[in-house]
């Protein structure tokens, strides 16, 4: 077998151990998920106890801008047939999630659903749910509901926003402890939701994440080896002039191809994005395995 032939065996081999160890809390995965609607209303239905809500219209990866022009991407935003909104957030770090930020999606919500002459009572309800792997605000609870409060009475503020944090890292024995466990399974058949098995199932043994044409998914783990070769044959042109130019490009990108492979194996997600944008993470990794 050709070289290149090693190589193309190699990156294919990576995809190939890498999708088997998704989980609904990465961040590029769920995104898929919730291209079927019916994921994001179970969602939903579990979070807020609302086992009747339905999805009417739903957007990933929406742009918000303000009025300065700073863009705002939202995970997840739809709406029901009742014409609340929801803004649903993945955040697999606190720094993402803080109160602040929740502040700026709730407002900067506000400010594109209300049209140039529109009364401020045709606002919505709103509800911005951060879903998170640690526990950000840090009362050891499952679930945070925020919501405005009379300071001097008590009563509730009737602004009709709320903010929702879920901490993944606190499960229990209810519905709502199945739906954090669901999103860190990696095989469909012990996931507890039928409606999430189904799809990640469909998903995982199919080619669709491998080979759907668009998709975000595919489209995700492209891009991922697109910047490591990149990387790979800069770091080829360094080493070539040493070894020469062809087979310092060949060994870094084998060098590449072996790491993505066994951070895939060993299911270090989140290490192989951030091995993707940084340098010195990557070679951080390099010496970790002893590959350079």
């Amino acid at each position: 077998m050709s070289a290149t032939g090693v190589h193309t065996k190699r990156r294919k081999n990576w995809k190939q151990k890498l999708i088997p160890r998704l989980i609904l809390m990465d961040d590029a995965f769920i995104r898929v998920v919730l291209l079927d609607v019916k994921c994001t209303e179970y969602i939903l239905q579990t979070i807020l106890g609302k086992p009747d809500l339905k999805v009417k219209k739903q957007s990933l990866q929406m742009d918000l801008k303000n009025l300065q022009g700073r863009s705002l991407i939202l995970d997840c935003f739809c709406t029901d047939k009742n014409g609340t909104v929801y803004n649903i957030e993945l955040q697999n770090g606190a720094k993402g999630a803080s109160p602040k930020r929740a502040r700026y999606h709730s407002g900067l919500i506000d400010m594109n659903l209300l049209k140039a002459g529109k009364k401020f009572e045709n606002l919505p309800e709103s509800y911005v749910i951060f879903i998170c792997e640690k526990d950000v605000l840090k009362e050891n609870r499952q679930i945070y509901h925020i919501s405005r409060r009379i300071e001097e009475s008590g009563n509730s503020f009737p602004d009709k926003t709320h903010i929702i944090y879920l901490n993944t890292g606190k499960t229990s024995q209810d519905e709502l402890g199945e739906l954090i466990e669901d999103f860190y399974a990696e095989d469909p058949r012990k996931m507890h939701s039928r409606i999430l098995s189904q799809r990640v199932k469909e998903l995982k043994e199919t080619n669709y994440i491998e080979e759907g044409e668009g998709n975000t998914m595919s489209s995700y783990l492209e891009r991922l080896k697109r910047q490591w070769k990149k990387e790979a044959v800069a770091e080829g042109h360094a080493e070539g002039r040493v070894e020469g130019r062809a087979e310092g490009r060949a060994e870094s990108e084998a060098r590449m191809a072996k790491l993505m492979g066994i951070l895939a194996e060993e299911g270090r997600i989140a290490d192989i994005k951030k091995a993707s944008e940084s340098e010195a993470y990557r070679k951080s990794l390099l010496q970790e395995f002893q590959l350079i």
